[in-house]
């Protein structure tokens, strides 16, 4: 190290924090690079001096706690020593500097991670010097107990970061120090709030807490159960206890104190775990539940701070009930009668279980106070604890734990948490309440517990939500009944399905009561449908009951359907009735196959969805969003697949048709605003290609079950014959060959046609493939790849039929031609190869297509080469979609390399027919390109194990690798290619010292054995060696792979 290297790097540092743009970019790159460095070591440590600035101080101390985890077990013992050493002053010197607080912290961090990894001694000891620390800071220097307690939470928190074996031994190296830990709460948290110090305070919980998790079973969340904690350290629960409900002079950290308590309690009274003593542990339940019940009279204070008790007995409630719920939620186990039935199960009367726990109905009924609280946070923290009562056998629990307590919950749930706030108007103006918070909790927390209300109440369920309609007198009222209808959907369809149900008659006459309500124009709850919020939960309301209103006769599916076309109408309610609208159509198509009720259904629905322009103007953009859009055209879809054959031609084409206007529309009286660019010449083009992308939606939705009449021309094909105009006119306008989206739109109709048609499509095949080949040669859009691809999958190689073959290669050699020529012209220009990534991606899917679906006209081809280059070239990218479809291309490749020449030997020199001689040649070509690339690709592969495959690529990395090494393809080459690679200290990783020759070694020895290690097992010993070239792993990992 030179001093040089500590300027560049503070100078390096003041540019990060105080320059912007590409010199801040550059200094990053350089910070990241030399933290890798051996000299960042003791650059490091010469600039950590309180005269420097705070932020280099920092920033040292940040990048050596980032070595010493990652390196720390590269350096000697001498090293570490004196590593160590050194740092220990640099923490001495910054603690005689109270200013120089922040720096002296990240030292402490930097100490305990130092121990940590320095054995169980120095492990001991230095938690022993922490806690000496904290005693001493007592004396005034409260930042200096600051400073212990922090370190003493971050060396828990590095111990329990460790693997196992390592783990167990500092839990036990350091397991005398824990009564120091643990009496913080008998003496140091009750002086210091006294004392008003309640930073002390809360470092000492963390450092608690920290402590408390240390257990030497990785099973296990805390080193003690409920009970032996209460047994060994019975200040710590009371202690905690004893914290909630706090009163602290500043409201901001009380809550944070007491957040911190309850998440501790929460923590060790929880399921985690387990005691030796059930009767220990039942007492420290019981003794919780006591506290808890303590603390009713504050929960119940309304306000601010009852709200903060009340959501934490319910949360420490919570997670009793999922410890213990038998204690907690149960009775006492029934006595054993003489008269107990033959087979041998006991009878118990009422009175017998009621006498069981005796705080399990007080505690329920503080449950059920804090559950009527207004705060949200209560409700969604006592949520499990009435989940978890649910999970006791209903034999298992006092009768009034059973269906009377989920009654008891449909007042505060259905008229309080699941309604909208009073006055509210919308959540632009709602300054109280935030809508993603609204919705998560309805849509998780309160579904889940409503279900449980309704499967143990029945038809009382629905009985209140039909009362609560009948009454309302505002929107917020139905709107919250009609959600918590809604959010039983699953259960009522399923009870409504199962002819054992006892309320089957009962609930289903509820039901259609509710759902005619609302779907009549004279029902109660219709007559709130003029609200947006309520229309939305009312077409969520109809959708999911859609396999409902298809299995019942006397249904009201068409005022389902004019709700949903309603909601249409509002645009909060967009996205629900579009969904609402698919759904009844998917599911109700057989009693809506009516040519007249089709066309009445898609007159009110192309209104919003598609709006007829006005004569000699360009179409208005249309608000609703496009996915909404795409869901009422697959709605109308599926109806127009129910249809007689006639009838679905004739409907396909009428609803193809607004869209076709639409799409004319713009072209012809947009096309000069478009070629002047501009905002709006973007948003031309934009609805242009949503017009076209709702005409591949419904062309992909013309998929007709069963066989197909004689004579049947398939609705798909009539569609796009109908569309072709159109879509030729935009593949040819030079505007819309620049944008993207309008030539993927286009792609789009003319693969989902291909896909739905299938062999009506044949005849027109020759047409298509040129059309897809000038259209990329126009345009350069990766999605013409795409589509040449998805012709390929559908149809595969012409064998049969001379001309079309022709034109399939042709459009194949044409297009990878003009995507390798533009690939070259780019780099050559100096723009990255990954760049242009979607273009590659594309490229390589499509002649990886061709390899699966079209072997032999792949392996002829002439551009197989260039193919095979650009595969090599991607597969080093970090971007996951090339380098993916590289490896997927190379795979195959190699894969059908190894079976041409396979056949190839087989022929051996017996006179070859045409096809054999064809193979012959195809694998002579493929014997040439492989030894051209092969150890170019074979360096790509290795290096892209050792830095540059995104992680979840490892395994298909792996494939390719084990290809060339043990298939017939490379022979004998391949392993000699992998020697060579593995030799080269350019490798990623040799630099930085991550990877050392002998893991190379291992590594090479391992891959080359033979026999060959199992594929699965290759796969895994490839990702530990990535593991460790990347600074993730140790070499010690490769030596199970050699048993």
């Amino acid at each position: 190290m030179t001093a040089e290297d500590a300027n560049n790097l503070r100078a390096a540092i003041a540019s990060l924090y105080g320059m912007a743009g590409s010199e801040q970019q550059q200094a990053n790159h350089w910070l990241n690079g030399f933290s890798r460095s051996l000299a960042a070591w003791q650059a490091c440590l010469q600039l950590l001096d309180p005269s420097e600035r705070p932020e280099v101080c920092f920033f040292c101390a940040n990048m050596l706690l980032s070595k010493v985890r990652a390196e720390w077990h590269k350096l000697s013992s001498g090293q570490q020593a004196s590593m160590g050493a050194m740092i220990s002053n640099k923490f001495q010197l910054f603690a005689q500097y109270a200013q120089a607080k922040l720096a002296m912290q990240r030292l402490g961090l930097l100490l305990a991670a130092v121990a940590s990894l320095s054995g169980a001694q120095a492990c001991k000891t230095f938690a022993g010097q922490c806690v000496g620390m904290v005693s001493g800071g007592e004396r005034g220097q409260y930042h200096m107990s600051d400073c212990a307690l922090s370190m003493l939470t971050a060396l828990g928190d590095e111990i329990n970061n460790m693997d196992k074996s390592r783990r167990k031994e500092l839990v036990a190296a350091t397991s005398s120090h824990w009564a120091d830990i643990a009496a913080l709460a008998e003496r140091f948290i009750p002086e210091h709030m006294v004392a008003g110090t309640y930073g002390l305070v809360h470092g000492a919980l963390v450092c608690l807490q920290s402590w408390l998790r240390l257990s030497t079973d990785a099973g296990t969340t805390c080193r003690l159960s409920p009970g032996q904690l209460a047994a060994q350290h019975p200040a710590v629960l009371t202690c905690l206890f004893g914290l909630l409900g706090t009163s602290a002079t500043e409201p901001v950290t009380a809550e944070r104190i007491e957040g911190l308590a309850c998440e501790m309690l929460c923590e060790l009274l929880g399921p985690g775990t387990a005691g030796t003593t059930p009767q220990q542990e039942r007492a420290a339940v019981d003794a919780a539940a006591a506290a808890l019940l303590g603390l009713g009279d504050i929960a119940l204070t309304p306000g601010h701070v009852g709200a903060r008790v009340a959501r934490c007995v319910a949360a420490v409630a919570s997670a009793l009930a999922q410890r213990d719920a038998e204690t907690i939620c149960g009775c006492a186990p029934p006595a054993t009668s003489p008269t107990a039935a033959g087979n041998g199960r006991t009878v118990s009367n009422d009175s017998t279980r009621a006498s069981g726990g005796q705080h399990v109905l007080p505690l329920a009924e503080l449950m059920l106070h804090c559950i009527a609280r207004p705060e949200r946070e209560v409700c969604e923290a006592a949520v499990e604890y009435f989940l978890m009562v649910n999970t006791l056998p209903s034999e298992a629990r006092h009768p009034q734990m059973v269906r009377p307590l989920y009654a008891s919950l449909l007042q505060p749930l259905v008229h309080r948490h699941a309604r909208y706030p009073a006055g509210f108007s919308s959540w632009n103006e709602e300054v109280n309440d935030d809508e993603e918070a609204f919705h998560r909790f309805r849509d998780q927390s309160l579904s889940e517990l409503l279900e449980t209300v309704y499967l143990m109440t029945g038809p009382t369920y629905l009985t209140h939500l039909q009362d609560t309609i009948s009454t309302a007198d505002m929107w917020q009222a139905v709107e919250g009944a009609l959600y918590c209808l809604k959010a039983v959907a699953c259960p009522v369809k399923n009870n409504l399905n199962c002819s054992q149900y006892h309320h089957l008659q009962q609930s289903n006459q509820l039901v259609q009561a509710l759902l005619e309500d609302l779907c009549s124009p004279a029902g109660k709850a219709a007559a709130f449908l003029g609200n947006p919020y309520t229309c939305a939960t009312a077409a969520g309301l109809v959708g999911a009951y859609a396999a409902w209103f298809a299995a019942t006769t006397a249904a009201p599916l068409e005022g389902a359907l004019r709700l949903s076309l309603h909601a249409l109408c509002f645009a909060y309610s967009w996205h629900a009735a579009a969904l609402a609208f698919r759904a009844l159509c998917v599911r109700c198509a057989a009693k809506l196959c009516s040519a007249a009720v089709f066309h009445n259904l898609a007159a009110v629905a192309v209104q919003a969805v598609a709006p007829a322009p006005q004569a000699g103007q360009v179409a208005s953009i249309v608000p609703m969003p496009l996915e909404d859009r795409q869901a009422v055209v697959d709605g109308l879809a599926h109806i127009v697949t129910c249809l007689n054959p006639q009838d679905a031609a004739e409907g396909a084409l009428s609803l193809q048709q607004p869209h076709l206007t639409r799409t004319k529309a713009i072209i012809a009286h947009g096309s000069t605003a478009a070629a002047q660019g501009g905002a709006a010449a973007k948003q031309l083009l934009v609805n242009l290609a949503d017009e076209l992308q709702l005409i591949a939606v419904l062309v992909k939705g013309m998929e007709f079950p069963g066989q197909h009449p004689a004579g049947f021309h398939h609705p798909a094909m009539k569609l796009l014959e109908a569309a072709w105009p159109v879509l030729s006119a935009v593949a040819e306008a030079p505007v819309c060959q620049q944008d993207r989206a309008a030539v993927e739109a286009v792609c789009e109709v003319y693969k989902h046609a291909l896909q739905t048609a299938r062999g009506s499509a044949k005849p027109l095949l020759s047409t298509l493939l040129k059309a897809v080949g000038d259209m990329f040669t126009a345009t350069h859009q990766p999605a013409c790849l795409d589509l040449l691809a998805a012709i390929t999958e559908v149809f595969g190689e012409a064998k049969n039929a001379p001309d079309l073959a022709a034109a399939q290669r042709q459009a194949f050699d044409g297009a990878v031609l003009a995507a390798s020529n533009l690939l070259v012209s780019r780099t050559t220009a100096g723009q990255p190869l990954s760049a242009s990534g979607e273009l590659l991606r594309s490229l390589l899917a499509v002649g990886d297509a061709h390899l699966v679906f079209a072997r032999e006209l792949m392996l002829s081809s002439a551009a197989l080469p260039a193919v095979f280059e650009w595969a090599v070239a991607a597969a080093g990218l970090r971007e996951k979609e090339p380098a993916s479809a590289a490896f997927s291309f190379l795979s195959h490749l190699l894969a059908a390399a190894g079976k041409v020449m396979a056949a190839a030997a087989a022929a051996g020199t017996a006179r070859p027919d045409p096809e054999q001689q064809a193979a012959a040649a195809a694998a002579m070509a493929l014997q040439a390109s492989i030894a051209v690339h092969g150890e170019p690709l074979t360096w790509t592969v290795v290096a892209a194990v050792c830095d540059t495959a995104p992680r979840q690529l490892l395994r298909a990395v792996a494939g390719v690798l084990y290809q060339l090494l043990h298939g017939t393809v490379a022979g004998s080459t391949g392993p000699q290619w992998l020697l060579k690679v593995l030799q080269s200290q350019d490798l990623p990783g040799m630099a930085a010292g991550l990877l050392k020759p002998s893991d190379c070694e291992t590594f090479a020895k391992l891959a080359l054995r033979q026999p060959p290690l199992p594929r699965g097992r290759f796969d895994a010993m490839l990702m530990d060696f990535a593991a460790i070239a990347r600074g993730e792993g140790t070499s010690d990992a490769l030596l199970a792979y050699e048993l």
